[in-house]
C-alpha cells in the first residue's frame, strides 16, 4: 500500500457539518483528498441527479490513481457506479451524516393525506415525500458500498430499524433481503470537529459579554412550528429573550428579537455561541448536533430534544436539567425559561472529556486507518 492514499471525495451536499467535516478531514488526515462538491440545496434533487452530474464531471475532467472513493448518502451510489463503472472498482465508504429513509411511524395509510394535513382525530399526519420512489435511494446505495458510517449510535440504530421496516414492505426484496450484509457493513465513526477553534475564537475575537437571555439556534432542519409554539409561551410569561439563529429563517416568526449569521461564517458562529447564554435545538431526530458540540464547549446551556443524539452528547447527569419532551412547546419554553432565569447557576462542566472522541486528531486517525483497512483488505 502506498504511504499515502488517495481518496476522491464526492459530496452533494457541501454545507453544515458535511462541510465542516470534510473541511476538517482533509486539513488533518495524512492522505490525498481530492473533493468535488454541489451546494447544499433540496436533498430530493441531489438524491435525484447527482450521480449524473459527478459522472459527467469526473468524465471530463478526473485522471490519475485512485484508491478509495468517499462519500455521503446525499448521492445514489449505485447509479453512480451504472454511469462510472470504473469507481466500482476501487473500495467506497459512504458516511450517512443523515438518512432519508421513511419513518415507519410517519408514514400515513391510505388515503393519504396532503403534507401536513389533519387527520380524523385532530392529529397533524405527515404523508410521505411526494416522490416515494426516492424512498429507496439510501438503502441501494448502502447496498453498493464497501462501508457505510454512522455519527452516532442513535443513527446506526435508527437506520437499521427504518430499512429493515422498508425491505419488509418492499415484497420484491424478500428473496435476497440486504439487511444481513448491510448490518455488516456499518459502522459508528463520529465526525472530526475542529474543537480549537471554539478557545481560538475566544481568545482572538472581540466578543461581548455573555447575555443570558441569547438564545443561539440553527434553524436548518429544525420543527420551526414547535420553536414559535415555545418562544409564544415563553414570551406570554413576560421573559424577554433574543436569538442569535444559523440557517434558513422563512417559516419563523419574524416578531422575535433576531440575528441571522452566514452558515458559512465558522468564526461568526462560534464566537456567537461564546456570546450565548444557552444553545437551543428543534432537531428531535437529529443524527448529530456539531454546533450543540461547540455550544457545550463555549460554556452553553444546553437546551434539548429528548430524542435524536442529544443522550449520547450529554453526561446522564445533565439530562434532567437540559432534555425537554420532544414535540412539547410548553416543555420547549420551560427549559427555555430555567435557561434564562436559572434558579441556580449555570457551571458548564468540562466536555472535552466527554466529546473526545469528536476531536479532529483522534477522529482523522480513527478515518485513515480504517480507509487503510479497506485499501488493503481482500477483495469480495
Amino acid at each position: 500500500m502506498p504511504a499515502q492514499l488517495d481518496i476522491l471525495a464526492l459530496e452533494p451536499f457541501y454545507g453544515g457539518i458535511r462541510r465542516a467535516m470534510l473541511d476538517t478531514v482533509i486539513r488533518c488526515s495524512r492522505h490525498r483528498w481530492t473533493l468535488l462538491k454541489l451546494p447544499p440545496r433540496r436533498m430530493e434533487r441531489r438524491l435525484s441527479v447527482a450521480a449524473n452530474w459527478f459522472a459527467e464531471q469526473l468524465s471530463r475532467h478526473w485522471s490519475g490513481r485512485l484508491d478509495l472513493l468517499f462519500t455521503s448518502e446525499a448521492m445514489n451510489l449505485a447509479s453512480l457506479y451504472r454511469l462510472v463503472p470504473a469507481l466500482a472498482t476501487p473500495p467506497s465508504v459512504v458516511y450517512f451524516h443523515d438518512n432519508q429513509l421513511p419513518d415507519p411511524q410517519r408514514i400515513a395509510t391510505k388515503p393519504r393525506p396532503t403534507r401536513g394535513s389533519i387527520g380524523s382525530k385532530g392529529q397533524l399526519v405527515v404523508a410521505p415525500p411526494p416522490d416515494a420512489s426516492l424512498e429507496l435511494v439510501n438503502l441501494n446505495t448502502a447496498t453498493a458500498a464497501t462501508e457505510i458510517w454512522f455519527n452516532s449510535v442513535y443513527h446506526l440504530k435508527t437506520f437499521l430499524g427504518r430499512a429493515t421496516n422498508l425491505v419488509a414492505r418492499h415484497p420484491e426484496l424478500s428473496s435476497h433481503n440486504p439487511m444481513l450484509e448491510v448490518t455488516r457493513r456499518a459502522h459508528v465513526m463520529p465526525p472530526p470537529i475542529d474543537m480549537n477553534i471554539v478557545p481560538h475564537v475566544k481568545a482572538s475575537m472581540a466578543i461581548p459579554a455573555r447575555d443570558p437571555k441569547a438564545i443561539f439556534v440553527e434553524t436548518r432542519d429544525a420543527d420551526l412550528r414547535l420553536l414559535n409554539a415555545g418562544l409564544s409561551m415563553l414570551a406570554g410569561r413576560g421573559v424577554s429573550f433574543r436569538l442569535i439563529t444559523v440557517g434558513p429563517v422563512e417559516d419563523l416568526s419574524p416578531q422575535w428579537p433576531r440575528r441571522t449569521l452566514s452558515e458559512a461564517d465558522d468564526f461568526g458562529q462560534v464566537a456567537a455561541l461564546w456570546e450565548a447564554g444557552a444553545v437551543l435545538s428543534v432537531r428531535p431526530g437529529a443524527a448529530c448536533d456539531y454546533q450543540v458540540i461547540r455550544g457545550l464547549l463555549a460554556g452553553c446551556r444546553p437546551v434539548l430534544p429528548d430524542r435524536g443524539v442529544y443522550g449520547e452528547l450529554l453526561p446522564g447527569s445533565l439530562h434532567a436539567a437540559s432534555l425537554y419532551p420532544a414535540t412539547s412547546a410548553k416543555g420547549l419554553a420551560d427549559r427555555l425559561q430555567e435557561a434564562i432565569q436559572p434558579v441556580f447557576s449555570w457551571h458548564p462542566p468540562d466536555f472535552r472529556q466527554s466529546l473526545k472522541h469528536f476531536e479532529a486528531i483522534a477522529a482523522c486517525r480513527a478515518f485513515d486507518e480504517r480507509l487503510e483497512q479497506l485499501v488493503v483488505a481482500p477483495k469480495g
